[in-house]
Order: C-alpha cells, then structure tokens, then sequence
C-alpha cells in the first residue's frame, strides 16, 4: 500500500500544479484559471456545493444562487490540497484525515455564476461533454467520501483513482481552453 500511496502523492502534486497555473497562493481574481465543475447550459451553477451552502435541486446537487461562488482558481487550489490531505492521511493511516479529506472535496464551493456563463460560451455544445465529465467526476468523489467514512482503505484508493483519472480527462481536453489568459 506504501508504494501506491507514494504514486498517489506524485499525481497529486502534478494535478495540483497543473490546476493552479503555477501562480500558488493567489486568492482570485488570477487571470490563468481551469474550470472542473460545470454549469447547465441555462447558465445555473451545477457545483456539488455543500448542502447549507446553497439551493439543491432534485438531483442533489447544489446551484450558486447569483452572487455567490468562488473563482475557479481558488475552488482548484482547495481542491488540490484536500487531494494532497487526503493523500497524507492515506500514507499516516489517519482514517479521520482521510475522511474529513473527501467529505472537503466532494462538496466542494461553488463556481460563480458569471464564470459558469464564460465556461458555457466558450465551450458552446462542449457543455454537455464538459458537464457529463463533471457529473463523473462528482459521483466519484461522493463515492470516495462514502468509502472513507467508511473507513474502507482499500475502496478509497479505488475511488481515489477513479476522481483523479475523471480529473485528469476534464483538465485534458477542456483546460487550455478554458485559460483566461491563453497565452500562458
């Protein structure tokens, strides 16, 4: 288990990296940001948000009413630190790291309304793509969480694998188009 929880910690970091666009301990307003949780095509914010935080609709998931959210490249930073805290927890069998870890991640802040908008008209009928790999992504992270509650290891490197690999897709085909500053 040692040596996958290292490769674990590698991937992270590298997802970490790539999600920040180099410009670490920025709070917002950056101008190199990578979207991950999309909005439908009406321009509602399908952000998996923590149910206090936000209006759920029917499906569970949350919707950033107008004026809140976060930009995204501080949401992504968020996000790679609980992966790399997770992630540590997994190397120092600290289950309630683990566990506080992907709770953190799979109810994640919400994406700001105008960004949602920007996503959508950049991404035009990509959106679906982009959605459904969010949608992945998303049912993964709340299975990873369902596991490390459960303090079932094994199962949370599965899913672990599975949110980074859902992660890694989106980032790839979708990240440098969604860049506020291309020319980075």
């Amino acid at each position: 288990m040692r040596v996958g929880a290292t490769l674990t910690v590698i991937a992270m970091c590298m997802l970490a990296g790539a999600c920040d666009g180099g410009e670490r301990g920025s709070t917002g307003g950056s101008t190199d940001t990578l979207a991950v949780a999309p909005a439908s095509t009406g321009g509602s914010a399908d952000t998996h948000a923590a149910a206090g935080d936000t209006a759920a609709d029917p499906s569970g998931h949350a919707h950033a009413a107008e004026g809140e959210g976060l930009a995204l490249l501080p949401i992504m930073q968020k996000l790679g630190a609980d992966m790399t805290s997770l992630t540590y927890g997994l190397m120092t069998d600290d289950a309630a790291l683990v566990a506080k870890s992907a709770a953190t991640i799979a109810e994640h802040a919400p994406i700001a309304p105008a960004e949602l908008e920007r996503i959508h008209g950049v991404l035009g009928a990509e959106m679906t793509e982009f959605e459904r790999l969010d949608e992945e992504v998303h049912a993964a992270s709340v299975r990873l969480s369902q596991a490390a509650e459960g303090g079932r290891t094994a199962e949370v490197l599965t899913r672990l694998n599975e949110v980074q690999r859902g992660c890694v897709a989106c980032h790839t085909k979708f990240r440098q188009r969604l860049r506020t500053n291309p020319s980075r």
